[in-house]
């Protein structure tokens, strides 16, 4: 029956060559524990098989320290910086010497900007010498503008709303955007909205508008695409349950144009 002795002398042995045929790391053994290990144990033997799994021992230990230096010469001759190596280098830096290395390599990305008492300064004084409102305004050239509605027979001279009724208009435009989306579901804003007019093109971006903004479609926005899609929807929701925005898009003649051109 094998001793205690003799069972951690051979797991030291079988670690031994695990590093040699299984190509196990040799920094992973601890050899000065082993060794240390090794030397309590030699005075308590007194078998040759003992002694004779003592040399075995030793002999991988050794071995194993020759792993160690020729894995430090083969990374060294290939340039590789091993943690290990990098941690033991910063152990032997003096303080200043690692001073230095951080203000080299110190490259902060937050800094802080604060007002000088000067700047506060001119700031005051800008405001204290600021002339009033009316003093501004006094020599801007302004246009009375007077306001009031808009009859609706005008509104339809102008091609902007059309004799029939605002809620059936908004209708026809929906089957309109159902039947362009089709089974995709989906249209492009600029495709629906093109007419061969800018005027016509202008009334109908008006409508589709309201579309969106009474649930009877979505506006999806697709910035990296630069692109704008409608999705009409199979009925009209509830104005309190939809999550309304504004989205501005801007219709000027110069790209109706390049539009049409480039279809």
């Amino acid at each position: 029956m094998r001793s205690e002795r003799q069972e951690l002398m051979l797991r030291i042995i079988d670690l031994c060559d695990s590093v040699r045929k299984r190509g196990l790391d040799p920094f992973d053994v601890e050899v000065r524990e082993f060794f240390d290990r090794l030397r309590e144990l030699l005075p308590k033997m007194r078998k040759h098989e003992e002694i004779y799994l003592d040399i075995q021992a030793v002999l991988g230990l050794a071995d194993v320290v020759f792993q160690q230096s020729e894995w430090i010469k083969h990374k060294s001759s290939m340039l590789y910086l091993d943690p290990l190596l990098i941690m033991l280098k910063l152990h032997a830096l003096p303080a200043k010497d690692l001073a230095e290395v951080l203000a080299r390599a110190w490259h902060p990305i937050i800094d802080l900007e604060s007002l000088s008492p000067h700047g506060i300064k001119e700031g005051m004084d800008y405001w204290k010498n600021l002339p009033s409102l009316d003093e501004r305004w006094r020599g801007l050239d302004t246009t009375e503008v007077l306001t009031g509605e808009v009859a609706r027979r005008e509104l339809a001279r102008m091609g902007i709303l059309s004799d029939e009724d605002f809620t059936a208009l908004l209708d026809k435009n929906w089957r309109e955007l159902k039947d362009t989306a089709g089974e995709q579901g989906e249209v492009s804003y600029w495709d629906f909205i093109s007419e061969r007019s800018f005027e016509g093109t202008v009334v109908k971006a008006w409508l589709v508008s309201f579309l969106v903004s009474y649930g009877y479609a979505t506006l999806e926005l697709k910035p990296l695409e630069d692109e704008i899609t409608l999705k009409p929807l199979s009925k009209p929701q509830n104005l309190e349950c939809v999550a309304t925005f504004s989205v501005p898009i801007a219709i000027s003649r110069d790209e109706w144009l390049r539009r049409v051109k480039h279809g």
